[in-house]
């Protein structure tokens, strides 16, 4: 009986010394996100196939920033190629993941040619590179299993004041 109130005692002090310190996993976690700073990730999340055969390449971004917002004109800095710098990339990022945000047209006959968007923020350059490869397939599945149910923009692509 002493040996199980020990044990009894002692857990519970190791309990109220976490509560008190923080778990050293979860302030690393906090720590090691920057709230300024930091760049803007590209993200091709897939492609659709349109009715009459040709395809959307479907793109998103991931803000590492937790409270900056950046803006990126369109140019050297966020360029889409080949076809161009502007095709409707978003040019003001706000914090954080952003899901299916625009999309481009591609011709049916794409094949295996590849689109590639650059950005670059904060002195990093990232880039996406979209092809038709099977894996990236989406549908409206995916995109629910990804934003949920209508997401945050209303089953909209288009993020409101972007």
């Amino acid at each position: 009986m002493v040996a199980r109130t020990t044990v009894s005692a002692f857990t519970a002090a190791f309990a109220l010394v976490v509560v008190v310190t923080g778990s050293p996993e979860v302030t690393a976690q906090v720590t090691s996100s920057a709230v300024r700073g930091q760049n803007i990730a590209p993200v091709y999340e897939g492609w659709e196939k349109n009715p009459d055969g040709s395809f959307n390449l479907v793109f998103g971004y991931f803000n590492r920033n937790l409270g900056e917002r950046i803006d990126i004109p369109v140019g050297p800095d966020n360029t889409i190629e080949p076809g161009g710098p502007d095709q409707g990339q978003p040019t003001h990022f706000y914090p954080r993941r952003s899901r299916f945000l625009f999309k481009i047209r591609v011709p049916a006959d794409f094949g295996d040619k590849e689109l590639v968007w650059t950005l670059t923020s904060n002195g990093q350059t990232e880039k996406a590179y979209a092809s038709l490869l099977i894996d990236y397939f989406i549908d409206d599945t995916v995109i629910q299993n990804n934003k949920g149910a209508g997401g945050g923009a209303g089953g909209q692509y288009v993020l409101t004041g972007n």
